[in-house]
């Protein structure tokens, strides 16, 4: 209410006090909208602090590794587990200079997720076996998300890219 004349704040005080409305006019001196913030709050909602803190790392074991020809000694993984988990190795790696890429920049430049979002159905491969479920819903599916989302953007490098693919479109390669 700094940017408000002794007048206004009088008017405010006395319009509050008979308990009318206030004028229209008075919205962006009393509630700037540089200074709105929103947030979206649920049940089992974690601190971005704990996540990257209390998320535990796992060795990793990659399946396969692709060297790149221009920079002897680089290399993308394959890396089969649970993502949480291995991202939180990999953002260990980041912090001790050990993912790096083939321009010497530290970190991931692409991310691409196509995670499950909230069908509650099962699904199978081909042979029938068991793929995976999607039975997560509401708040713990927002939690779900949100924490891998947290581990990503402090994986990405400068100028990385996340590109997030939710959508009920089922595509098929032929």
């Amino acid at each position: 209410m700094s940017n408000l004349t002794d007048y206004q704040r009088q008017h405010i005080i006395d319009l509050l006090e008979r308990g009318e409305d206030l004028p229209l006019d008075y919205k962006h001196s009393l509630f700037p909208p540089e200074r709105q913030e929103y947030e979206l709050v649920y049940a089992g909602k974690e601190r971005e602090e704990d996540i990257l803190a209390e998320t535990m790392g796992v060795p990793l074991q990659p399946i396969k590794t692709f060297g790149s020809t221009d920079n002897p000694g680089w290399e993308n993984m394959l890396i089969f587990g649970d993502n949480l988990q291995a991202m939180k190795t990999l953002l260990r790696m980041k912090e001790e200079g050990k993912l790096v890429n083939a321009d010497g920049s530290r970190g991931v430049k692409l991310v691409y997720i196509d995670p499950p979002f909230a069908t509650k159905q099962e699904f199978r491969g081909s042979t029938d076996e068991k793929a995976y479920q999607d039975k997560i819903v509401g708040a713990r599916f927002i939690e779900f998300l949100r924490k891998r989302l947290v581990l990503l953007r402090e994986l990405l490098s400068i100028g990385g890219s996340l590109f997030l693919h939710l959508d009920t479109t089922l595509l098929s390669a032929k």
